[in-house]
């Protein structure tokens, strides 16, 4: 671990938003069980890196994992050109995704909490929250459910068998971007994460 840990940190020494985009990127297309992605834990924790980088770079960041990753899922996986892509990325239910990966950064450090019962506790409300949302989109754009109160509700329940391993992901993606981040200091920031950091 700890040459990977180095190697880390010498790429986030000299290019951090570029390492950020990157790990999101990879950990989307390389092979992982459904649901399991990074993108959410990404939102939720990008706030650890304000020592390093303003909130509006953070916010480009995040932007560029959302988009970088789907192009590269939707054109690796799915197969699709550059047409497919920016007609998929026209649709109003991505942008709403968007968006609520934005209010989790926001939110990233009113909810943050020292120690593993922050990490038990306030990261599956935020997944919860994104499968509510996300389930949501399908109900309204998706096509595929009726667009009344029953609709809706069915749409949640066939969405119900991917929150476990969205869950899953999402802790231990937390737990990942945390021991990755900087570490503030008296002296200033320490890139290198220790073992002690917090998870």
């Amino acid at each position: 671990m700890q040459p990977f840990l180095t190697r880390w940190n010498t790429l986030f020494a000299k290019w951090p938003a570029a390492a950020l985009v990157l790990v999101v990127v990879l950990f989307r297309i390389l092979p992982h069980p459904v649901n399991f992605a990074p993108t959410l834990a990404l939102a939720w924790n990008l706030h650890r890196w304000s020592s390093v980088s303003s909130k509006f770079t953070l916010g480009l960041v995040l932007f560029l994992a959302c988009l970088g990753g789907d192009w590269a899922v939707n054109s690796l996986l799915y197969n699709m050109d550059a047409a497919q892509n920016l007609t998929y990325l026209a649709q109003p239910g991505v942008w709403v995704l968007y968006l609520t990966y934005g209010l989790l950064f926001l939110m990233g450090p009113l909810a943050s909490r020292p120690g593993l019962s922050g990490t038990l506790v306030r990261v599956p409300l935020a997944s919860l929250l994104f499968f509510v949302v996300s389930n949501t989109t399908v109900w309204l754009w998706g096509g595929m459910y009726p667009t009344n109160l029953g609709g809706w509700v069915t749409a949640l329940v066939a969405g119900l068998p991917f929150l476990p391993m969205a869950l899953t992901g999402d802790v231990l993606y937390t737990a990942l971007f945390r021991r990755l981040s900087p570490v503030p200091t008296k002296q200033g920031v320490e890139s290198l994460p220790v073992a002690s950091q917090d998870i």
